[in-house]
């Protein structure tokens, strides 16, 4: 009887273990996806440094927020790559190519002249409303000067699931890159 036992169980773990569902990786953007960045090599000098996530976005499951209170991550729904760095690349590859004479560089590479921008996310998740909500801040310094600017998209999903929920926080990123970059071009460019 335990014999029999033990054989049922062993057979139940075995089959268990092998139905789980492999994860699913996702990337906001495939490396073929994007332009290269061109290089400027005179003209204003804007360093971007890394996005910065709360720590339940600094996880590689997708976040989902079900309910008013409570935000989830996804165990079989993960980012390919660390989010801040995905953020960070697709920031200054897209800043790059939208502000033309000015010369956007990642990290610490910096000179006295130098522009910062720093973005602050408060919020890069699914709801439970079908909508992806894309938030946070940007503060551009140099010296003594400082401008900064919250932002807020709602982006409606196509249709269920996580595909839908990446292209859709995709496209909410893009636009607040687009609009920053309209935003900062006056700033970086004037004489």
């Amino acid at each position: 009887m335990i014999r029999l036992l033990c054989c049922s169980l062993g057979l139940w773990l075995l089959t268990a273990c092998s139905s789980t569902v492999a994860p699913a990786y996702y990337v906001l953007s495939l490396p073929g996806d994007q332009a290269p960045s061109r290089q400027v090599t005179t003209g204003p000098m804007l360093v971007v440094d890394r996005v910065q996530l709360p720590e339940y976005l600094n996880d590689l499951g997708i976040a989902f927020q079900q309910d008013d209170v409570q935000i989830v991550t996804a165990n079989q729904a993960r980012w390919a790559e660390a989010l801040d760095k995905q953020l960070t690349r697709s920031l200054v590859q897209s800043l790059s190519r939208q502000l033309q004479q000015v010369q956007v560089l990642e990290g610490e590479r910096a000179n006295a002249n130098s522009w910062h921008l720093a973005v602050n996310m408060t919020a890069f998740q699914g709801r439970f409303d079908g909508q992806a909500i894309v938030a946070g801040r940007w503060i551009l310094r140099r010296d003594e000067l400082i401008y900064s600017q919250s932002f807020q998209r709602q982006i409606p999903l196509g249709e269920d699931g996580y595909p839908a929920l990446v292209r859709a926080l995709r496209e909410g990123w893009q636009t607040e890159v687009k609009q920053l970059a309209q935003e900062l071009q006056p700033t970086l460019t004037a004489k």
